[in-house]
């Protein structure tokens, strides 16, 4: 045995062998602990009644659906809108498809003129007599033009009278420039003085030769008679504007509007639209949902627009339809949540009521309510008032078994302080030799408390005296399990601090090749407990025997009314303790 360390010492104390070694004869109070029940982050909120949960509830069932119900609501006037949107573009190419039949009859019209056999002989007077017999429309003439457009025809004066010059002869020169026939963009007439657009065709002499323009002059009201026939849903306005941007027709008030120009914004969105629809102010200055088609023919724009107001309201019918459902669901959830919160309410209120009679300690009687999860807590209640008190009776009990055990630890505390203290040279090592013994008795205290100061298994007391170290991986323990009482538990602690410390200081634990078994044994009337160093340094007896020896060879076998051995081996110490029954709780005995 090495000449120093904690198993060299002065004289034993009697003072550790006093009844702090003895076996604590209560169980420590376990007292509950208020647990907060955590709520997601972000859901934190102050505690309310009952209905208010219930009429929550009510809103979150209903809100999901309301909010599918808006959805498919705002799809049907998405479709709806779409559909408008159709409806303009085919209205539009519509309107442009009838304004060019009209021009295809006019243009045959005259080409039936071109090849009559008085203008091909020069009888102007008999084809201007043709001209008034074989076309008689009310808002339309025809007129003849020369090369030098000079009006030589026109049927809205008498043959022969004099005729003023043509309002538009660019189209004419058009007309004799390229051969083909031309329409014009809408103009005042030289005579009727009233807004007017001219078909105009080129007549032919036998060579070929531009010889004429025949031209049909119709009023521009002509096309705007046209666009009033058509029926449109209410508030539709459709309209003609010519290449120019100027209007020639329109179905509601022309003849405020014909022959004044589009907007230019308004004219240059039409112009670049194609078969868009797009949103627009009209000449009006109305927002407006406007469609257009161009004039295969004539080159002019056919528009069709909506107030913005008539396609806009299928999704405004969608939202007020959706805010009655939801103010519906809101008022009618609401109340059926009050109702049933008030059947809930008041069996919790009862189970309220007498959670407060408990913590006034009166009797508590069991009631029967109408909600099932209330009668539970109820009977729950009535039988923890029960063990309330009769836990109240185990404190007071506790409370004077506390006391007394602390005494027996500041006894123990004593008792190792004065024995340190005689066998150390100087404070320091008294403050180290001390401070370990501390906390070697700590870790007997944490192992009991596992148990409930009931005691502790054998293993798990080793192995906390053990990781102090930082040893446990060269320790193997072998045999069966023992749950010893409080007092061994406490005991065979002081013991196995001192065998450790020794071990690492000048034992098998010193070296790299050193390790320890310890090994338990079962023998039926107790069981013993062995220490075994291996591979360490020769062990030898010590001349001087310190507190640490009397604690393995005289305090601890005395304490639990046992016998040790300590032999001092080549290879290191060899300890053995028998540990009698009554520190082995019965019953409790298992393998490792």
């Amino acid at each position: 045995m090495p000449k120093s360390g904690s198993l060299r010492g002065g004289p034993e104390s009697s003072d550790l062998q006093s009844d702090a070694m003895e076996r604590p004869g209560a169980q420590r109070l376990d007292l509950g602990k208020t647990r907060r029940i955590a709520l997601p982050p972000g859901m934190a909120m102050r505690p309310q009644r009952i209905r208010t949960y219930l009429v929550l509830f009510a809103l979150a069932l209903s809100l999901p659906l309301l909010c599918v119900s808006v959805f498919g609501l705002y799809r049907m006037a998405s479709t709806e809108e779409s559909q408008t949107d159709n409806r303009l573009v085919a209205f539009a190419k519509n309107l442009a498809v009838d304004v060019d039949k009209e021009l295809d009859r006019a243009m045959v019209t005259l080409e039936a003129l071109a090849n009559s056999s008085e203008l091909s002989s020069g009888d102007l007077r008999g084809f201007h007599k043709l001209a008034l017999t074989a076309f008689k429309p009310k808002k339309a003439a025809i007129a003849l033009l020369d090369k030098s457009y000079r009006q030589l025809v026109d049927t809205l004066s008498d043959y022969g009278a004099p005729l003023p010059a043509t309002a538009d002869p660019a189209t004419a020169k058009r007309v004799i420039e390229t051969g083909r026939p031309q329409i014009s963009g809408v103009f005042k007439g030289s005579i009727n003085g009233l807004y007017v657009f001219n078909v105009e065709i080129p007549v032919f002499d036998a060579e070929r030769q531009v010889q004429y323009v025949l031209i049909m002059s119709f009023q521009a009201s002509y096309i705007s008679d046209i666009l009033k026939q058509i029926h449109y849903p209410p508030g539709w306005i459709s309209g003609v504007t010519d290449q120019n941007g100027i209007i020639l027709a329109r179905s509601d008030r022309p003849e405020e509007y014909v022959g004044t120009p589009l907007p230019t914004e308004l004219f240059e969105r039409t112009a670049k639209a194609g078969d868009h629809v797009y949103r627009a102010f009209n000449v009006a200055g109305l927002p407006i949902l406007r469609s257009t088609a161009r004039s295969k023919h004539a080159g002019w724009y056919v528009s069709l627009g909506a107030p913005l107001s008539f396609v806009e309201a299928p999704r405004w019918r969608s939202f007020a339809i959706g805010a009655a459902a939801l103010g519906t669901a809101v008022v009618l959830g609401w109340a059926l949540a009050y109702y049933f919160g008030l059947l809930m309410a008041r069996p919790l209120d009862e189970a309220t009521r007498i959670a407060k009679s408990i913590s006034r300690s009166q009797i508590i009687k069991p009631a029967t309510t109408s909600l099932v999860e209330a009668n539970i807590l109820v009977a729950t209640l009535v039988k923890a008032s029960a063990d309330l008190r009769s836990q109240t009776d185990h404190s007071t009990y506790l409370m004077r078994e506390l006391a007394h055990r602390a005494k027996n630890q500041l006894a123990v505390v004593k008792g190792m302080a004065v024995q340190t203290a005689r066998r150390s040279p100087d404070v320091s090592q008294f403050i180290a030799q001390f401070d370990r013994r501390i906390q070697g008795l700590a870790q007997s205290q944490d192992v009991l408390l596992r148990q409930n100061w009931r005691g502790a298994w054998l293993f798990d007391l080793v192995r906390a005296h053990l990781e102090i170290f930082g040893i446990s991986d060269r320790v193997r323990l072998e045999g069966p399990n023992l749950l010893l009482n409080a007092a061994a538990v406490q005991n065979l602690g002081f013991a196995l601090h001192e065998l450790a410390t020794n071990a690492v200081k000048h034992g098998a634990l010193s070296v790299t090749t050193g390790e320890i078994l310890i090994r338990s044994s079962w023998l039926g009337e107790g069981a013993v407990l062995s220490w075994i160093e291996t591979g360490g340094p020769a062990a030898h007896d010590p001349s001087q025997k310190g507190f640490g020896y009397r604690v393995i060879t005289e305090l601890v076998p005395r304490a639990l009314n046992g016998s040790a051995q300590l032999e001092f081996a080549d290879s290191g110490i060899r300890w053995r303790q028998d540990i009698p029954s009554p520190n082995i709780l019965s019953g409790d005995i298992h393998d490792r």
